[in-house]
């Protein structure tokens, strides 16, 4: 159906237009749109507003453009407040200690019912990550990897996959600034503490495990403030 679109809003309207294009066809993370070309004759647009709108829906992990194949639906994400949490640790650190507030209410909030939803099966992954882990601290070798491996297993099991996005959002942004900035901790420390938290949730106890993964960020935020407080006082 044609419909023709004028004024000043004429973006939006293309936006909005997209939008209700996915919702009314009750199209999926994958499937296909129509071509540029053709929302601009069915809205009797210019290409122009159309490319525009593509641009703003694809910023916002609406859409995605893949060169020489057209626009598909993107699967929920959280690239935009990935963005936005990038450029505002650069333009105010503290950010990253509220972020780091924001992580630790959520862990500490979920890890009840992680530890009452894990079975064998994960708690045998867990093991298999923590040996390695050990290895590459022997070595002398990078384990953030491991390290966010670890806590997507214990929280896979909640099966939620939006708060799984939300806490992959949190680690790029702490894998490539809470290094960084804070300085790298004492590896062995580290694996450690994940051993307690193993240990705590081996045993069932989500009280426990609670405590000691309060204790393993007890660590962190004593680290970031120590950067707030050199980066203040240096200003």
């Amino acid at each position: 159906m044609k419909q023709s679109l004028r004024g000043p809003a004429l973006y939006t309207a293309v936006c909005e237009y997209i939008k209700n294009y996915i919702l009314e066809n009750n199209l999926k993370p994958g499937d296909p749109l129509p071509p540029e070309g053709q929302l601009a004759d069915d809205l009797e647009v210019g290409r122009s507003s159309v490319r525009e709108a593509v641009k703003s829906l694809q910023s916002l992990g609406i859409i995605e453009v893949r060169r020489g194949n057209g626009l598909f639906v993107r699967e929920l994400n959280f690239d935009p407040i990935l963005e936005t949490f990038l450029f505002g640790l650069q333009f105010n650190p503290h950010t990253l200690a509220e972020l780091l507030q924001v992580r630790i209410w959520l862990e500490v909030a979920v890890i009840g019912d992680a530890v009452e939803h894990i079975h064998a099966d994960e708690l045998e992954k867990l093991e298999i990550v923590l040996k390695t882990w050990e290895q590459r601290v022997q070595a002398g070798e990078e384990y953030s990897d491991l390290d966010e491996t670890f806590h997507q297993i214990i929280y896979g099991v909640i099966n939620n996959q939006t708060l799984m996005k939300l806490f992959a959002v949190f680690w790029i942004v702490f894998v490539g600034l809470e290094n960084e900035v804070t300085h790298d901790p004492d590896p062995q420390e580290v694996l450690d503490s994940h051993n307690s938290i193993l240990e705590a949730i081996k045993a069932h106890d989500p009280a426990l495990t609670r405590r000691r993964l309060t204790q393993h960020f007890d660590s962190i935020k004593q680290r970031t403030q120590n950067f707030l407080d050199t980066n203040t006082s240096r200003d």
